[in-house]
């Protein structure tokens, strides 16, 4: 039986990363508002949103929506279309978790370092910090094009303990997904999989996570 993590174990890290979509935010509100408005700018059907996959890449959530065999061109400019509507977006039905802002005022006051990993662009991810005002929390946050360049979510962890000169063990990951689980895993990171995201509870649980959330409000 996996052991739910507690307040008082996250205190024994010096330093916390989350990732964003499905762990600190529900994005999904405002993510289908985007696609929605994607595929009729571009004249294509809306196709059912209940196929919607928050967590892979921009393009296989798309390709997942419409089909496999839409022509790579087509997803690339539904892709572009869509980050232009997304970035320009306040946030507005993309709510923190319950419990989550709390969390964070309260590991920022007992000294530790706060990390962001996701695999959202940076352009969205700052302007999604900034509406919800959580940047101030958080000492670094990388992005999947994060120094102009592209990264895997196991390269962020690496690269955030690095330059905050945390070990591994002295850290700890919370994230939704089995990716996240397994990104951690790599980097000998402690991680959390959180249950009431967008990845699926048993994949996470295969995946062997050090601990589970259920909400934050109880971790609190």
């Amino acid at each position: 039986m996996l052991e739910n993590i507690t307040y008082s174990r996250l205190l024994l890290s010096r330093c916390v990363i989350f990732d964003l979509d499905g762990t600190l935010c529900d994005t999904i509100g405002d993510i289908e508002r985007s696609l929605v408005a994607t595929f009729e700018r571009c004249d294509f059907p809306v196709p059912n949103m209940s196929r919607l996959r928050v967590g892979p890449p921009l393009s296989d959530m798309i390709r997942n929506l419409v089909g496999q065999d839409i022509d790579k061109s087509f997803i690339d400019n539904l892709a572009a279309s869509y980050r232009e509507d997304y970035e320009s977006s306040d946030y507005g039905v993309s709510p923190l978790y319950s419990g989550a802002f709390e969390l964070l005022v309260r590991l920022k006051s007992a000294g530790k370092k706060l990390g962001i990993a996701t695999l959202k662009r940076e352009a969205s991810t700052m302007r999604l910090v900034d509406c919800k005002e959580i940047r101030a929390f958080f000492d670094t946050i990388f992005c999947c094009d994060s120094r102009s360049r592209l990264y895997t979510k196991d390269q962020m962890l690496a690269t955030i303990i690095d330059e905050l000169d945390i070990l591994p063990s002295d850290a700890i990951f919370l994230g939704d997904s089995a990716n996240d689980i397994e990104a951690g895993q790599k980097n000998g990171i402690p991680t959390v999989a959180v249950l009431f995201g967008y990845g699926d509870p048993e994949d996470l649980i295969a995946a062997k996570p050090n601990y589970i959330c259920e909400n934050y409000t109880e971790l609190i």
